[in-house]
């Protein structure tokens, strides 16, 4: 496989126009996929979904730098075919400086390239194992269940699994390997948009917490916040915003802080975590108006003084001064 293939050929393969914002990308990559992968499509589909595969994921890995020149070598190259000058002309060579600016591009890109041949490899040993299984059992076998593909140790069957289930009711077969899915594999921001359509019961919506939970510092800031609002209507929502509080985002953390409906605060153990973050105004002011609102702890009766006394922020001094005040820890 050609692991260096031109950005503009990767716009051609996927049928966007070049240029094309990445979720246009993503959007043709999925249709290509639900048309030719090998589980659905039989073993004659598998080199386009290789194909597709690779056009993606050199395109999700592309600078908007590197997009812009390869779209402007391929016009250039296009006019300079018709030119009389075709052959020998000064438009044939690169300038020094063009010269240059690959060369530092190249640096970076070998990286790239490199982790994208591994991710490939795998790739394509995967689709040769399901092209091998396809070939002995022959084409007459029962298309995998979207359930079967949720178990896949491929995160794009997962994927292209989770969106058949997009704005539709899983059976309990599909459910239980839907929680089995995200208990074994921390969940990407794909599979997070997928997961906010499917139409849950309030006890699958449970579940699906639940199975989250332990993982939720391993989500991205936008699959955090989208998470919390997906199930602030569940009685799951006061565990899940205790959980938050171990995300290292601090705008996730406030988030979390402000939606706080306990009457008790955070656990002694998060609350001395949180107050020694005194560099983060955005955690701290949410933390003192929920400890203002509630009691305080007594170990942190000092600190809370000191915020009050040395803190460079006046909005984290106003609040830490009031609760010295209403509290009476003068």
């Amino acid at each position: 496989m050609d692991v260096v293939m031109e950005l503009s050929e990767c716009f051609d393969i996927l049928g966007v126009q070049p240029g094309a914002h990445l979720k246009e990308v993503r959007s043709a990559f999925r249709r290509l996929a639900l048309t030719c992968h090998p589980d659905l499509a039989g073993p004659q589909g598998a080199k386009k979904f290789e194909a597709a595969a690779a056009a993606y994921a050199r395109l999700k890995s592309a600078t908007p730098a590197q997009i812009s020149e390869s779209l402007k070598k391929k016009k250039s190259r296009g006019a300079f075919a018709g030119s009389p000058f075709a052959r020998g002309g000064k438009e044939a060579r690169k300038s020094r400086e063009g010269r240059r600016a690959a060369k530092e591009d190249d640096r970076s890109q070998r990286v790239r390239d490199l982790m994208l041949e591994r991710a490939l490899v795998e790739t394509e040993l995967t689709l040769a194992r399901i092209v091998e299984k396809a070939a002995r059992t022959g084409d007459s076998r029962e298309p995998v269940s979207v359930a079967q593909r949720l178990a896949s140790s491929h995160p794009g069957v997962r994927l292209l699994a989770m969106g058949a289930l997009a704005r539709s009711k899983p059976d309990r077969e599909t459910f239980a390997s839907l929680v089995g899915m995200l208990r074994r594999w921390p969940p990407d921001d794909d599979i997070m948009e997928h997961l906010t359509l499917i139409d849950c019961t309030a006890e699958q919506k449970l579940e699906i917490i639940a199975a989250l939970e332990p993982r939720v510092h391993l989500l991205s800031e936008a699959s955090a916040f989208s998470l919390m609002r997906w199930g602030s209507s569940s009685r799951a929502d006061e565990s899940l915003n205790e959980r938050m509080l171990s995300h290292p985002s601090p705008r996730v953390i406030a988030r979390a802080l402000a939606r706080w409906r306990r009457r008790e605060p955070p656990d002694d153990l998060t609350l001395i975590r949180l107050l020694k973050r005194e560099e983060e105004e955005e955690v701290l002011v949410p933390l003192l108006r929920l400890l203002k609102e509630r009691s305080i702890p007594a170990f942190a009766c000092a600190r809370v003084r000191l915020l009050s006394e040395n803190h460079a922020s006046a909005a984290v001094r106003v609040w830490a001064g009031s609760i010295v005040r209403a509290k009476n820890l003068v």
